[in-house]
């Protein structure tokens, strides 16, 4: 049975499991936002580290990772298991995959884990529309330049969600949300809002009890209400399981809800969770942060100790009252000079203080342990080799891969989920339409395959997409020329069953990408490409015609260019950065373009 929250007893006990909920938050609350102190570091404002940070390793693990399982716009691959729907898939797929480029999603999704990196990582999916089927556009002035009516994904901080804590799984919660402020006079504008409710609301103070350690105060200060240009209220969205909807109402007023609109994605709600760190029985995971964190205070609390160490040591030269005339010549002798001394041993050097060698040996035992368990973290970020071989840097380079595969699936997962309600919503949105097109192979010509109404037909459901992210990880160009060297070096076996089938090998445009990932484009200058025609020895400006106009076509099975052995090993002595020896016939079905 669905809850009536227009029932005040309903509501009374939805908004009593929100408070206390939010309540049980606030530990955690706290832990992020101390997390968070030590990645802006001591310098940031006032109120960063507490303390001086010398070596801020959780910002340095927090960069790479975010690098690591979220550097690029992720493109996805969209399959269905009905044969029938394959040409509309490849459709959707090329129209979604716009959409992402549009949105700028690995900008969200970069936020999002770097949320996850601290405690819990949050979006919603959303479609930005005036009609307020969803946020609208009352929730935020900073994105107010977007177009209206397209699906979106809006980031959440913990310090807004709204999470029923009394769930073991996060797929178990009967109810989630997110707070936020409100332009009151849009509120009072919007026609979609129910009016004897908005007859109730009041603008309302920034500070509340629930806003007091947000972790936006260490770069702001303490809630205060000065810098609001315009009159404000609090807002929070509610999703509830049971009843399928989105509700929006106040925050500080039992009042009825403004709007509840019903939800057409997955089943688990618009609220999209990511988690680096599952624990049984929690919806909080124990973040990367918090395993790292006491490992960070200690070599800090070393590199502060050093330091203080390194500014007391002393050198100082003492000598004894008979050798008072030998120390004052020592004093006064220019540099590298010869001083007669009466008694060399009345003066000498006396050393105090400096650095503890055993806490030097410890902070550089506590940085190797602190990569082991960032997961070779020198490696991951490309701090430096870590192994007297590349072939043995590249060994370890897989098992950091292995240690960051939970990591990733995760993000996978996490990213697989939003996109999949972003196309929902395409699919929902009657008016929203996207231009787009396809190339036709390499003959230059592009299809349209628009994004428009009309070709929507049945329901999202009878086409079981699925979605299949990919892209996201960082790969420097050096890495995606290995990638080609060594597709090119798995197809020269195959090379030739694809040339009896007529492909040829395009070494001009294997140059040209050569020197784009090199970023040298005078490569392409160095090597230069003959005409078919030429290399036969022909004239390419010239068309000769044979005098006899009658001619009868015979077809013999000739291989061209020598046999399938020797083009195979013409082939490979090339991928292999070899010199083959062709001949004139070799190199023209070598370059040879299709028709």
């Amino acid at each position: 049975m669905a809850i009536d929250l227009h029932d005040k007893q309903a509501r009374g006990r939805l908004l009593k499991a929100i408070k206390t909920s939010r309540q049980a938050l606030e530990p955690f609350r706290r832990v992020r936002k101390e997390l968070i102190r030590d990645y802006v570091g001591s310098w940031y404002s006032e109120g960063g580290a507490r303390k001086k940070t010398p070596v801020n390793l959780t910002n340095q693990t927090a960069r790479i990772y975010t690098v690591a399982l979220a550097a690029n716009n992720p493109q996805v691959m969209v399959s269905t298991p009905l044969e029938q729907n394959w040409p509309f898939a490849k459709r959707f797929e090329v129209n979604l995959n716009k959409l992402i480029s549009d949105m700028e999603l690995d900008v969200t999704f970069r936020s999002i884990v770097l949320d996850a990196f601290f405690c819990l990582g949050c979006g919603v999916v959303m479609m930005r529309d005036t009609d307020t089927r969803f946020h609208g556009l009352l929730e935020s002035e900073e994105d107010v330049w977007l177009d209206p009516g397209e699906p979106w994904l809006n980031r959440v901080p913990l310090d807004h969600l709204i999470l029923d804590m009394s769930a073991r799984e996060l797929s178990k919660m009967r109810y989630c949300g997110h707070e936020y402020r409100a332009d009151y006079e849009k509120v009072m504008d919007e026609p979609g809002y129910d009016k004897k409710v908005k007859a109730k609301l009041t603008p309302t103070s920034k500070h509340t009890t629930d806003s007091a350690d947000f972790a936006s105060d260490i770069a702001s200060g303490a809630a205060v209400d000065d810098d609001e240009l315009k009159p404000m209220l609090w807002l929070r969205d509610v999703w509830v399981a049971e009843n399928k909807t989105i509700s929006t109402m106040t925050v500080d007023q039992d009042l009825p809800p403004l709007l509840e609109r019903g939800w057409k994605g997955s089943q688990a709600g618009p609220y999209k969770f990511l988690s680096l760190g599952n624990v049984p029985d929690s919806i909080i995971p124990v973040a990367p942060a918090v395993n790292l964190k006491s490992m960070h205070d200690l070599q800090n609390r070393l590199f502060r100790r050093m330091e203080q160490d390194s500014d007391a040591h002393r050198v100082i030269n003492a000598y004894s009252p008979a050798g008072a005339d030998d120390a004052e010549k020592l004093r006064t002798a220019p540099r590298n000079s010869w001083v007669r001394m009466n008694d060399p041993k009345s003066v000498q050097q006396v050393e105090f203080g400096g650095v503890d060698q055993r806490d030097q040996a410890l902070a550089l035992f506590n940085q190797e342990v602190y990569d082991r368990l960032a997961g070779n973290l020198g490696l991951m970020g490309g701090l430096g080799a870590q192994s007297a071989t590349l072939g043995q840097d590249e060994i370890l380079m897989g098992q950091v891969s292995r240690m960051e595969a939970d990591m990733r699936i995760a993000v996978v997962g996490f990213a697989a989920e939003c996109i999949l309600d972003l196309g929902h919503l395409m699919w929902e949105d009657q008016t929203l339409e996207l231009r787009s097109a396809i190339p036709l192979g390499n003959t230059g010509i592009e299809v349209p395959v628009n994004w428009t109404p009309e070709y929507r037909v049945g329901d999202f459901e009878d086409y079981d997409f699925r979605v299949e992210p990919y892209s996201m990880v960082f790969k420097t160009p050096e890495q995606k020329l290995q990638e080609l060297f060594q597709t090119l070096r798995e197809l020269a076996p195959l090379w030739p069953m694809f040339q009896a089938s007529g492909a040829t090998l395009d070494a001009e445009a294997i140059v040209e990408e050569i020197a784009r990932l090199k970023n040298r484009p005078e490569f392409k200058r160095f090597i230069t490409f003959a005409s078919p025609a030429s290399m036969l020895g022909g004239d390419q400006n010239t068309v000769r015609q044979s005098p006899v106009t009658t001619r009868e076509t015979v077809r013999k099975n000739i291989p061209t260019g020598g046999t399938q052995a020797s083009r195979s090993s013409i082939l490979q002595q090339t991928l292999m950065g070899g010199k083959p020896q062709v001949n004139g016939q070799q190199q023209a079905s070598m370059m040879r373009k299709p028709a």
